[in-house]
């Protein structure tokens, strides 16, 4: 599956409708994101199917399935790794690091957002109807009020990997929707495999539309909702914040493993 953004410029997009279309041909970013050798972060994540990446924010970095092994002990800890192999299938996109070094702890990068006390939740909010929605709390657990960058918090809906050329995952598992924020009220992307259409899109919450400049009181929290339309699957949702690709530390949510049914019924699922 191929994402089409980039970070460091806004999004040119040659549509206006409630819902933004994410098709190769349908947004086109300001300035390609260039992903080769060089200094990465991210919070090391093995998702449910054993794909490894490291997730910075809004960003996915991933890690061939050759050379995860020497990050597994990191699971869940914001990392550094110096790529001495990437390939990036599409650009602007994702990347695959192939051969690494590890460098230690992400570092704190001087005027980036502050990751200081802050807590990522994620849970499932599918209600009797078995929507395939759900809350994410943002929550200020430390002692000092924290200033909160919308942008800078990232949806990642992973699914399986339908190899289409394009991905850059060599995983069985890929990001199906991933580059998304609050900002957006929503986005809808399409991937054709074979003679198979596939389609994945999301929905925020108006009433859950977080401010630009929010700032949260120790013990305080703010809350998102979202909303999913995917096909019948197997499904990990998590939500990354801050750090960009090749930053500094960043945060992640826990993770929630679920299942769209033939009827569009959303569970739980181990």
């Amino acid at each position: 599956m191929g994402h089409i953004s980039s970070r460091a410029r806004p999004l040119t997009v040659l549509c206006v409708a409630p819902i933004v279309v994410l098709g190769f041909c349908l947004i086109v970013s300001a300035r390609a994101g260039i992903r080769g050798r060089g200094k990465y972060c991210g919070v090391v994540v093995f998702d449910h199917w054993d794909t490894c990446f490291l997730l910075s924010g809004p960003y996915i970095t991933y890690i061939s399935g050759a050379v995860k092994d020497d990050l597994r002990p990191y699971k869940g800890i914001a990392m550094q790794v110096d790529a001495l192999d990437v390939i990036q299938p599409m650009n602007p996109g994702d990347a695959l690091i192939r051969k690494y070094k590890i460098i230690g702890l992400a570092p704190d990068v001087p005027h980036s957002v502050t990751t200081e006390g802050l807590e990522f939740v994620v849970r499932d909010d599918f209600g009797p109807n078995g929507t395939p929605a759900f809350v994410v709390e943002v929550r200020n657990a430390g002692k000092r009020l924290v200033a909160v960058a919308p942008r800078e918090i990232g949806f990642t809906l992973l699914g399986l990997n339908h190899v289409n050329g394009f991905t850059a995952s060599d995983g069985d598992s890929v990001a199906w929707i991933t580059r998304a924020n609050p900002m957006w009220p929503g986005a809808e992307r399409e991937s054709t495999v074979g003679d198979t259409k596939y389609s994945a899109s999301y929905a925020i919450d108006p009433n859950t539309r977080l401010a630009a400049d929010l700032q949260l009181e120790p013990n305080r929290s703010a809350q998102i909702r979202i909303t999913f339309q995917v096909p019948p699957g197997h499904y990990e949702f998590m939500v990354g914040y801050g750090g960009g690709v090749h930053e500094g530390k960043s945060l992640a949510s826990n993770a929630v493993i679920f299942e769209v049914s033939d009827g569009g019924l959303a569970s739980l699922s181990r």
